[in-house]
């Protein structure tokens, strides 16, 4: 397939092979890191597959265009690679240029806050709670869930980017809005209260709920404060351990 570097007269539509293996490649992303680029190598490793059948006779220096500063969440960067793939089919390079700095930014804010912010201490807190009760399924199902929404979420990101260009890095900016992580980020007290609870019911004290309703109480007025998640989450953690340990 020949091709001006210029701009693209024929959309190649990528096959399902090629899609599958930027997909596969995105999970390596952050393989390379370093200072000056950051996720830089490791995004033009994911993306080359899509360029080579784009435009095989201009591919240095459409990758070179790539090998620039880059840095996101690495869930959503197999949205931004179709993204990009799909502004490389209709040959607006212009419009690359002007996302490359800012549609990185804004899901990375998205991811960071939905999975690293308020997913992870939840997941981590039902894990502790699993493991507290002995529940066996309970560990297999946070390792599920999370895996489950983690992969859906690069899958389709990507999916949506390749077919509708930016529009489809908004549909998962909607999708996946900080707005509603924060309805996500109250379970953290109340699982948070659950876990010293249990801790307490399993050493067999009669009061058990009361060191829970306590930690619910102290979560919530935390939140209130604006406390970060992260805080919570590992004084709850901290609580624990020393409430584990005095009884």
């Amino acid at each position: 397939m020949h091709c001006s570097y210029a701009t693209y007269s024929i959309i190649v539509g990528l096959s399902k092979g090629v899609r599958a293996e930027i997909l596969w490649r995105s999970f390596f992303i952050q393989g390379a890191w370093n200072f000056k680029g950051m996720q830089n190598i490791g995004f033009v490793y994911s993306i080359l597959p899509g360029l080579k059948s784009i435009c095989p006779d201009f591919l240095d220096k459409a990758a070179a265009r790539y090998s620039r500063f880059f840095n996101t969440h690495p869930y959503m960067s197999p949205t931004i690679a179709g993204v990009f793939l799909h502004l490389e089919e209709t040959g607006d390079h212009e419009m690359i240029e002007k996302l490359r700095n800012s549609i990185a930014g804004s899901l990375a804010a998205i991811g960071d806050y939905l999975f690293w912010a308020t997913l992870k201490p939840i997941i981590a807190l039902i894990f502790i709670l699993s493991v507290i009760t002995e529940q066996l399924w309970g560990i297999a199902l946070t390792l599920i869930v999370y895996n489950s929404l983690h992969l859906w979420t690069m899958t389709w990101g990507f999916t949506q980017g390749y077919k509708d260009g930016p529009e489809g890095a908004l549909k998962i900016g909607r999708a996946l809005s900080i707005e509603r992580a924060k309805l996500l980020s109250y379970g953290t007290p109340l699982l948070s209260g659950a876990v010293l609870a249990m801790i307490a019911l399993w050493e067999g004290i009669g009061a058990g709920l009361v060191p829970g309703i306590s930690i619910f109480c102290l979560c919530i007025i935390a939140q209130r404060l604006r406390l970060g998640v992260f805080w919570i989450f590992y004084g709850i953690f901290t609580l624990t351990l020393i409430w584990a340990i005095i009884q």
